[in-house]
């Protein structure tokens, strides 16, 4: 396989790739000097290499994010997948948090049939403060095989907490301008009517009777002229008795039937 983006004089490329199979795309972005920061969001582009296969016959790749030495490459994470070359010529990506930070990351672009691969040479990915890291990648003396180094994609570290606000709203306070409304109690339902049985329909009629009676002859109610029955002022007026009084009124509410009458 051939490293496609190690062209250039100073950029260090997986050098031992160079004697395997056909590369497919030029990787034109990241290059060996590009800096990723952790949830940003990077463009990964890449050309025709002009090899087999051709970007015009529309190959079906992956791109994987890497890591470690030439000869022992590690997939940290599917950047995209399905991508249609011949269509496409780049994708977006949101960059993860990677530990260590470190010129120590590579792209691998995969075609789905195997029959082509390309690398993107090692770029390095900070930590979230920005911080580069010491890790470059270097080909020891008479080597050939870059050690490289090994990431890995950790959890985002969290954030400050927003501070609790544990204080208790202050009461309402009165508006004086507005005066409290008073709530009318609510009224109290009518009472149904009770229904009247027969006797005290009899009674009724009876009592309405005895007061057309009297009315016509009013000495109906004088019962009595005894002693008992009335007694008589010393201007002469005669006074009705409490027993006679009671009767009056009894007939006058029409509770008392004068059925000897």
């Amino acid at each position: 396989m051939k490293f496609a983006a190690a062209l250039s004089v100073g950029i260090l490329s997986l050098s031992s790739l160079d004697l395997f199979a056909n590369a497919f795309v030029y990787p034109s972005t990241p290059v060996g000097a590009t800096v990723w920061k952790p949830d940003s969001t990077v463009t990964i582009a890449w050309t025709d290499d002009k090899q087999a296969p051709r970007l015009e016959s529309e190959p079906v790749f992956d791109i994987f994010l890497m890591t470690g030495s030439d000869d022992h490459q590690t997939k940290l994470a599917t950047i995209a997948t399905n991508v249609k070359g011949g269509i496409t010529n780049s994708v977006k990506y949101v960059v993860p948090h990677v530990s260590p930070p470190g010129q120590i990351y590579f792209l691998m672009f995969q075609t789905k049939d195997g029959s082509g691969m390309a690398w993107a040479t090692r770029f390095t990915i900070t930590d979230e403060n920005g911080n580069h890291g010491t890790l470059h990648p270097t080909i020891p003396p008479g080597g050939k095989i870059n050690p490289g180094g090994v990431g890995s994609i950790i959890s985002a570290p969290k954030g400050k907490e927003a501070p609790k606000d544990d204080a208790k709203a202050p009461p309402a306070k009165a508006n004086p301008d507005k005066a409290p409304v008073k709530t009318p109690a609510p009224k109290a339902a009518p009472k149904p009517a009770v229904p009247k049985t027969v006797a005290d329909k009899e009674i009724d009629k009876s009592a309405d009777q005895t007061k057309e009676r009297v009315a016509k002859d009013p000495s109906l109610v004088h019962v009595g002229t005894s002693v008992n029955d009335k007694k008589v002022a010393a201007n002469g007026v005669t006074i009705v008795t409490p027993w006679l009084s009671m009767l009056m009124g009894a007939i006058a509410a029409g509770t008392v039937v004068l059925s000897m009458l």
